[in-house]
């Protein structure tokens, strides 16, 4: 019984560090069903992971540069709660589940480069999920050995918004004869905007189900649990239209002239602008239209399968280790729609697979510690660079003082594999990464009662 008691502390450790290698794609956190394992009637978790990705641009459309990172830190909280005892439990989870942002205002212009001359260019987007699931599990116990069947229902929310920069034609607000003056000099009246889109989605149900084998004893647990997709389909909200800039005045060479200098151009021709139009021409800050109808395509939160396993090896030395699979070839873009105007993100990705194989060590009945390698599998195909291979180290620490209080700590250090992009493969432009880290850290608290 204590071998058994050592493996079980050893065992905590190493789930503090695991979950921070995720499958690809927009993966945040996932439900804490382990606690439904925790002994006693009643225990909580609180968990709180920090992450640090560092991803940016090597290369632009073939012009190598300093772009800084477009990967943003974030957080992923996570609480549990459980109720029960051996034969059977419940458990009530929140965590954020997906979630991704861009930030490209470091990029030249200020956002990515558009596809054709004139597009509309994303400057920042972010989007998230939350999840608030139930989870039971209700085992039979003979010989020694535990089977148990998992399944539970939750509902999923969507929220996102988003800003794209583009140069919007004015001339038609301008008096006809001279709009039709402008047009005869292929020259345009362009006021630089940004659209931002605020949108979100009713909360949708999913599932998930699953199996698990136990041998007490030895601290052998193999636990197999599926996840089902979630389809956002009714994503809608507001857009805002807003001038970045003075408006100006483009020629059919290129050439820019501000208002100003536009006016004086057509004085010298001959004819006169008036003072009040120009006054009246859209400024920085200018808000141009606002509650605009804004909606996006459907948003696939992926189906996933995830196996864990873990076995004692010797006195206090737990084997542990994870497979999951990520369905994030349903992703194929996103596209933003605002008052009409849409635009596009495309992804492409193949399916997710992430592995994980460490060691957890009990040094005595209060301390035990962890470590373990992983690799989490590549999805970008070529229509985006960010979420390429990633190999990863681990380690974590489990402090208890007693028999219902413990805090564990985890810390991961990622190397990410470079990329590339292309328009021949469905990207918006052409683009490298080179070699990048990413560094997470988490901490929880658990209580048992």
């Amino acid at each position: 019984m204590k071998f058994a008691r050592q493996l079980i502390i050893a065992s905590t450790a190493l789930a503090s560090t695991m979950g921070m290698a995720q499958a690809g794609g927009f993966q945040r956190g996932t439900a804490d069903t382990d606690i439904l394992y925790e002994p006693g009637t009643f225990s909580n978790r609180l968990s709180f992971t920090y992450v640090s990705p560092q991803r940016g641009f090597e290369s632009i459309n073939g012009v190598r540069g300093d772009y800084g990172t477009y990967t943003g830190s974030y957080q992923i909280p996570s609480a549990a709660i459980k109720f029960g005892g051996e034969a059977a439990a419940c458990a009530g989870n929140y965590v954020e589940s997906f979630a991704g942002e861009g930030d490209y205002r470091s990029l030249p212009g200020g956002a990515q480069p558009a596809q054709f001359p004139g597009g509309a260019r994303v400057r920042d987007l972010e989007f998230k999920s939350n999840e608030w699931s139930a989870t039971c599990r209700v085992s039979y116990t003979q010989d020694r050995m535990r089977f148990s069947l998992l399944g539970g229902l939750f509902v999923e929310d969507f929220e996102f918004n988003g800003t794209s920069l583009a140069n919007r034609n004015i001339s038609a607000s301008l008096p006809a004869s001279l709009s039709r003056t402008l047009g005869g000099l292929g020259a345009s009246l362009l006021v630089p905007v940004a659209l931002t889109a605020d949108t979100d989605a009713s909360n949708k149900p999913g599932y998930r189900i699953g199996a698990a084998f136990e041998i007490p004893e030895i601290a052998l647990r193999a636990q197999v649990l599926y996840r089902s997709e979630v389809k956002h389909d009714d994503i809608a909200g507001t857009g805002t239209l807003a001038a970045t800039g003075d408006a100006f005045v483009q020629l059919a060479d290129g050439r820019r002239l501000s208002i100003p200098t536009a006016a004086a151009f057509l004085a010298g021709n001959g004819i006169s602008v008036p003072s009040a139009l120009i006054s009246a021409l859209p400024t920085t800050g200018t808000v141009l239209a606002s509650g605009l109808p804004a909606y996006q395509n459907t948003a696939t939160s992926p189906q996933s399968l995830n196996v864990n396993f873990q076995t004692g090896i010797a006195e206090g030395t737990l084997l542990l280790a994870s497979f999951r699979w990520t369905d994030w070839s349903t992703n194929k873009a996103v596209v933003t729609t605002v008052a009409g105007i849409s635009n596009v993100s495309p992804y492409n990705w193949d399916d997710g697979y992430t592995v994980s194989l460490g060691v957890g060590r009990a040094f005595n009945e209060n301390v035990s510690g962890s470590i373990s390698i992983g690799y989490d599998s590549g999805v970008s195909r070529g229509s985006e660079t960010t979420y390429t291979d990633i190999y990863t180290l681990s380690g974590g620490v489990s402090l208890k003082n007693n028999k219902w209080a413990e805090l564990r700590f985890g810390g991961l250090v990622g190397y990410w594999t470079g990329g590339s992009q292309s328009v021949s493969r469905g990207a918006l432009f052409n683009a490298t990464v080179g070699d990048d880290w990413v560094y997470a850290a988490n901490a929880s608290l658990k209580l048992n009662f």
